[in-house]
């Protein structure tokens, strides 16, 4: 049996130049203490607990692309886009997008310095 997915997409355009770049605006860090630090992201997007595993990030450069792409083209490698991006309404060219998907749970996802395209499902 299959269960009910939910994916919610960010998309960017000249904010990231690289991949590595994305990862550092995504990712916990590290405290000098050891303790676990919420990135940028998951402070602006209101995520509590970030399972890093089931986000994922796409940079325009690191797929082939030299400049801005539609979101169609931008996300199409992503898990499950064969589901949800039809969902896509956006044509709004991009260079770098995130993709969250649950468990992690987004609460602010217009406080991000990104552009949200919203909140699509999938099944997994």
């Amino acid at each position: 049996m299959t269960e009910a997915g939910v994916v919610h997409v960010f998309v960017s355009r000249g904010r990231f130049s690289s991949f590595e770049d994305i990862r550092d605006y995504v990712d916990a860090g590290r405290s000098e203490d050891g303790d676990a630090e919420p990135s940028v992201f998951m402070g602006e997007a209101g995520i509590a607990e970030l399972e890093p595993m089931c986000v994922e990030a796409v940079h325009a450069r690191d797929d082939g692309h030299l400049g801005l792409v539609v979101p169609e083209v931008l996300l199409r490698g992503a898990s499950y886009a064969d589901q949800w991006l039809p969902q896509v309404e956006s044509t709004e060219p991009a260079d770098a997008a995130i993709c969250v998907f649950a468990p992690n749970m987004v609460t602010n996802p217009h406080g991000t310095a990104l552009h949200y395209l919203g909140r699509f499902t999938y099944r997994a």
